[in-house]
């Protein structure tokens, strides 16, 4: 199920928007959506945000090339 929302929202990026990247954030603790994104071709881009509702928490940015 993931994997189909996600190919959609890649599609409406793409034809809809004209984007060229597609880039989020997830919680340094979620291995598993760190690893489906992986998965899916996305790539750290070595950036960090702080997460405010866990205080010490990190989100690594990833961006996948559309």
């Amino acid at each position: 199920m993931a994997g189909l929302l996600l190919d959609a929202v890649l599609d409406w990026a793409r034809a809809e928007r004209g984007a060229g990247r597609m880039l989020l954030e997830v919680h340094e603790s979620n291995a598993r959506a760190v690893a489906f994104y992986r998965r899916r071709g996305f790539r750290a881009t070595g950036r960090t945000t702080p997460c405010p509702p866990a205080p010490g928490g990190r989100e690594p940015e990833m961006v996948l090339p559309l």
